[in-house]
């Protein structure tokens, strides 16, 4: 939980900065416009279907206002259905596009003693938030068979959304310092704090206001708590570290010593 900590204390500071701000709020405008248009061009098709199979339903006046209750209950399901697209189109731009700039930026300035070890790969990425992102979105169809239960349809989106945090920017978040060997050991050793760090980031989705920069802000947490668990890892590991001047971009490796027992 001390990484936890750590990473949102920091990412507070990282979220004031102009350049981290810009990140936050283009993801949102970008899918914003892209499902705003996608309802818009297929509300009149759905809702003309909709009210077509409604139209075929028996008569009676008790058979045509269950059938006027179930088009409002479809239509609003319709529109509820547009927000977890919306929220996986935000994370997947946030982390093909926004990602990257962020570690690099947040990387330079608060964790250059990490020496870039390119551990992953942008297709490796790509796929990994794809394919993230389609089991999400079939978790999510699947658990609103229990959204009777009472509660089920805040947790268990919850839950799916927490994964799909973990599952997305741990990757990301680490591809570029960490090595192969690096991911993998992180991943099983951190595997639980990432997930409650996509706990919290799912829990932004809830907030008003801050529901709307949700994946932007869950990334800078990621960032933060991914690479300080790679220091630390490479610290007790006696690994190579960087010594780097800011001022000249200069690097030097050093080896630190491990600790006697």
């Amino acid at each position: 939980m001390d990484l936890i900590r750590i990473a949102l204390l920091r990412s507070l500071a990282t979220l004031g900065r102009g350049k981290i701000l810009w990140e936050m709020f283009w993801p949102l405008l970008a899918a914003g416009l892209v499902w705003i248009v996608a309802l818009v061009l297929a509300w009149a098709p759905l809702t003309t279907w909709l009210a077509g199979w409604f139209n075929a339903s028996p008569d009676g006046a008790q058979a045509g206002m269950l059938a006027m209750a179930g088009f409002f209950a479809l239509k609003v399901l319709l529109v509820l259905g547009v927000l977890p697209l919306m929220y996986v189109t935000m994370l997947v731009i946030v982390g093909i596009w926004v990602m990257p700039r962020v570690v690099a930026l947040v990387g330079r300035e608060e964790y250059a003693d990490l020496e870039l070890r390119h551990g992953g790969n942008f297709a490796r990425s790509l796929w990994n938030t794809l394919s993230a992102s389609g089991l999400f979105l079939l978790g999510f169809l699947v658990s609103m068979i229990f959204w009777w239960i009472p509660g089920a349809a805040l947790v268990l989106p919850w839950l799916l959304t927490a994964w799909l945090n973990k599952r997305t920017f741990t990757y990301d978040c680490l591809m570029e310092h960490a090595d192969a060997e690096e991911l993998q050991a992180l991943e099983a050793r951190e595997g639980g704090t990432f997930f409650w760090l996509g706990a919290i980031g799912a829990a932004l989705a809830y907030v008003p206001l801050l529901n709307l920069f949700a994946p932007a802000i869950t990334g800078v947490l990621f960032v933060h708590a991914g690479l300080e668990a790679l220091r630390r890892l490479r610290l007790e590991r006696g690994a190579w570290i960087v010594e780097a001047d800011v001022a000249t971009s200069h690097s030097a490796y050093h080896r630190l010593p491990k600790e006697k027992p």
